[in-house]
Formats: structure tokens, C-alpha cells, sequence
């Protein structure tokens, strides 16, 4: 699969106009603690994930937060930290 940025770009943005059109602006995120496979093992369908890791939506919000305010230049590592919060707004979502 090849993916682009373009194409990255008009999934977030056609989604997240779903959710400001189906009243979904504003979420409360109430957990704050996941499981996480680490990056080694997690694309590897044929063995069990031994390490299982801890990760932290709070500080994961923080990051981007003080990426937004210029106090932290992006990377492509943030997109990371992005995608846990996404993850969790996909799951919360009602439709």
C-alpha cells in the first residue's frame, strides 16, 4: 500500500466534517492510559506481542498541543501522538 500526503490530508479533513456535521465538535476523553505494542512487534502476525507497553493520551494531547503553540517543532514521529488521540475519537464516535 502507498499512502500520500494528499491523500492523508483529504481523509482527515472529510472526516473530521462528518463529525462537526453530525454534532460531534467537542469530545470528552475520560481515559487517559492504553496498551501499546511496540512498533516491532505490532506488524508481526505470526508472533504474540511479548512487551506490551503503557502509553498516555494526556501527554500525547500535551505534545501536539505544544507543537500547535510553536514550542515544540513537528516531526514525523508526532504523527504518532496524533493517532492514538484520533483512534480514541474514532471509537467515542456515535456515528
Amino acid at each position: 500500500m502507498k499512502v500520500t500526503t494528499d491523500a492523508l490530508r483529504r481523509a482527515t479533513l472529510t472526516l473530521l466534517a462528518h463529525l462537526d456535521a453530525t454534532g460531534q465538535r467537542e469530545m470528552e476523553i475520560e481515559e487517559d492510559f492504553y496498551w501499546n505494542v511496540p512498533a516491532d512487534q505490532r506488524y508481526d502476525p505470526y508472533e504474540k506481542p511479548e512487551a506490551l507497553t503503557l502509553g498516555q493520551l494526556s501527554d500525547d494531547g500535551s505534545e501536539i498541543q505544544r507543537i500547535l503553540a510553536g514550542e515544540r517543532e513537528p516531526t514525523g514521529l508526532a504523527m504518532v501522538w496524533l493517532a492514538t488521540i484520533l483512534r480514541r475519537v474514532g471509537e467515542k464516535s456515535r456515528e
